[in-house]
């Protein structure tokens, strides 16, 4: 059997049963683990006085009193308000860059070459391509895939 059996798994060939039973368990799976750090979180909050904070807020002898409730839901929306704010500004600054100011780069070219195991001039063109996807053949060589490339030629 091969190895990459285990590792990738493709998932336009599996059945929608297949897909749906994966679906399933991996949600249970999610569940089990939240509820196994139950008491951590509990304990984390009841450390932090969520709780105190809780009873106090919704107490009966306050019940009739609006005026923190409402102080604190006009904090929210200020809080709201200036992120919401924040975001918009972000975007119409680098809403039409493709990319951010470049820096160092962090591995040199020939770095690269060496750990994907490519000629330098492949390295070169993949850093040129904006977008450039990598494959690996039967032999787990790495294959380079440019968006102008209609398939890679495995070696």
């Amino acid at each position: 059997m091969k190895a990459e059996g285990f590792v990738i798994q493709n998932e336009r060939q599996r059945t929608p049963a297949q897909r749906a039973l994966s679906s399933f368990v991996t949600l249970v799976a999610w569940m089990l683990w939240l509820y196994l750090w139950l008491p951590v979180i509990t304990l984390v909050a009841w450390l932090a006085g969520l709780r105190t904070a809780w009873v106090e807020l919704s107490a009966e002898a306050y019940a009739n009193q609006t005026s923190d409730l409402l102080s604190i839901l006009g904090y929210a929306l200020v809080c709201a308000v200036v992120f919401a704010s924040w975001a918009y500004y972000n975007q119409a600054r680098f809403a039409h860059s493709t990319r951010r100011r470049q820096g160092p780069a962090a591995v040199t070219l020939v770095e690269e070459a060496l750990a994907l195991d490519v000629d330098p001039r492949e390295a070169q063109a993949m850093r040129t391509q904006q977008h450039s996807t990598l494959v690996f053949d039967k032999s787990a060589r790495p294959v380079v895939r440019r968006s102008s490339d209609h398939a890679p030629e495995p070696a």
